[in-house]
């Protein structure tokens, strides 16, 4: 084999393993940080509900905008989200179902509407980062 061979061989394993590798090898990791703001996400929506539940509410919040920096989820995104479920849930009201027996929670739709638009627009960031990525610098 002649030098020449040698080096341009040597050259492309290098750029395999420098360069495509640790992309395939972060890629997994990447998933697990999107799938944490899912779950830190459903944890705020649950919490949301909970009226003498304040503190888990507050740690939920901060635990779901850690996990959306870890995951490379835009601020705004989340920020938006927080706000309009600490708006709803101070907003929520007490439901009675009288004859079905029991009680709930309710929220104005005026007041829940902006905290599904928000999830909606993380969870399309999370399905599809890179095209959502190109969707906001278009803007």
């Amino acid at each position: 084999m002649s030098p020449w061979l040698q080096i341009l061989s040597a050259l492309g394993a290098s750029v395999v393993g420098g360069v495509i590798a640790p992309q395939i090898t972060n890629a997994k990791d990447r998933r697990a940080a999107r799938a944490a703001v899912i779950e830190k996400a459903r944890d705020v929506e649950v919490l949301r509900w909970g009226h003498d539940r304040h503190e888990e509410f507050a740690a939920a919040t901060i635990a779901l905008e850690a996990a959306a920096v870890i995951a490379r989820v835009p601020r705004d995104l989340v920020t938006s989200y927080v706000e309009a479920a600490r708006n709803a849930r101070q907003q929520s009201y007490r439901v009675d179902y009288g004859d079905r027996g029991g009680w709930g929670w309710g929220v104005d739709g005026e007041y829940g509407r902006p905290v599904e638009l928000a999830l909606e627009r993380i969870s399309r960031f999370i399905w599809h980062p890179w095209l959502s990525r190109l969707r906001r610098a278009q803007h």
